[in-house]
């Protein structure tokens, strides 16, 4: 629910020219305490309570704030570290890739060197030899001997290069193995930590919501008071002036003998596949309503057929999303944990569906049509958006 003050406008009490606390002193000071006292005294204490319900109010709000802005925190920290591991993630993907690259050279050397060793081999030393004897100089014989060399020194040379890169290239996936496993252990922490501030947030949020009650309810007996003095107040002064009338009245009279008289004046009144049907879906389901962006996905899959998954957007963004929008597909979901949007989006995130072509149909209260590009640039603002396949169904 939004926070605002509690004034005695939006407890629906008519503005007035003065304010209530104008209104207790001048009904004090005017000299009719005495007839309405009672019900002054019980509007100076209900506005009393009121003062101290407010000030319990305000300091509640700011608790709340405070710890919606440490939700808020918390959500956005967790957000990066599960972009890091899916970056980490892909650097491993990479490494590994590299690493079978690197085996399979090593391997087609190897082999290369196992079949210049068989062919030497079955030729037998009189080939080594063959080439020395046909040397027709001395420099030529040295040439010879110095080319064996090399090509045995070389075959080794080149082996144990590629030996060491992709001992090189297994200590960085290593490296890379144990960075994404402190990450998964930060995000594990961060998940509690956003838990308990949710905790904590919806003991605030309900608190406030008491004592906005409490003093809405302190306002409008306040105020009930506060008419019932005036009432009182207006009925004696009333009182008071026909006393006057009938006392002038009866002057008048007996002035005159008592040989005329007067009528009593009356008194005053008052009142086809998989992803054709998730995006034939789209256009088909109705918006369930404000801040319900999660539910809406829900009807589309389950409209299409497809299934029922559960949850709001962040539960949705934690158990499905771990894709960067860079490798967006159609049919998949994109969601933040976390939304500038409005007050629920922060704590509940948000999410919609990819359509292709750089299309993204989401609910905000309304079933809307965005560019991918807006939704991403707009939903960044507290977390990083990604995506993923609802459920683990890949569309088709």
């Amino acid at each position: 629910m939004p926070r605002t003050h509690i004034t005695s406008s939006e407890a629906g009490i008519t503005p007035r020219c003065v304010t209530r606390r104008d209104a207790l002193r001048m009904l004090i000071g005017a000299g009719i305490c005495a007839t309405v006292l009672p019900g002054v005294a019980r509007a100076q204490t209900t506005q009393e309570k009121l003062d101290a319900a407010q000030m319990d109010y305000e300091q509640a709000e700011a608790e709340l704030d405070r710890i919606t802005a440490e939700y808020e925190e918390i959500a956005t920290q967790l957000s990066d570290t599960t972009a890091q591991i899916v970056d980490v993630s892909d650097q491993i993907t990479d490494k590994q890739a590299q690493i079978e690259e690197t085996q399979t050279k090593i391997e087609e050397k190897q082999e290369i060197l196992a079949r210049r060793m068989s062919s030497s081999y079955k030729a037998g030393p009189s080939s080594t030899i063959d080439l020395l004897l046909s040397s027709a100089t001395f420099d030529e014989l040295a040439s010879n001997i110095y080319y064996l060399d090399k090509i045995t020194e070389s075959d080794s040379e080149m082996i144990a290069e590629v030996r060491e890169l992709r001992t090189q290239l297994e200590e960085e996936r290593a490296a890379l193995e144990a960075q994404k496993a402190d990450l998964e252990a930060l995000q594990a922490d961060q998940k509690v930590q956003l838990e308990d501030a949710r905790d904590k947030q919806a003991e605030s949020q309900e608190l406030v919501a008491s004592l906005s009650t409490e003093v809405q309810e302190l306002i409008a007996q306040r105020d009930a008071e506060l008419l019932e003095a005036q009432r009182l107040a207006e009925e004696k002064r009333k009182q008071e002036e026909e006393e006057e009338r009938r006392r002038k009245e009866q002057e008048q009279q007996n002035s005159s003998g008592g040989s005329s008289g007067s009528a009593t004046r009356p008194p005053a009144a008052s009142g086809s596949g998989s992803l054709a049907a998730v995006i034939n879906a789209c256009y088909s389901t109705p918006s369930p309503g404000v801040s319900l962006c999660a539910a809406w996905v829900t009807n589309v899959f389950v409209n299409a057929g497809i299934g029922t998954f559960w949850g709001n957007a962040d539960d949705m963004y934690y158990a499905w999303c771990g894709t960067s929008t860079a490798n967006i597909q159609p049919g998949m979901i994109v969601a933040v944990n976390s939304s500038p949007s409005s007050y629920a989006g922060r704590i509940y995130g948000h999410i919609g569906i990819y359509l292709g072509n750089g299309t993204v149909m989401d609910n905000v209260g309304y079933v809307r049509t965005t560019t991918l590009s807006y939704w991403v640039s707009y939903y960044s603002a507290l977390a990083t958006p990604l995506c993923g396949w609802l459920g683990g169904v890949a569309l088709s």
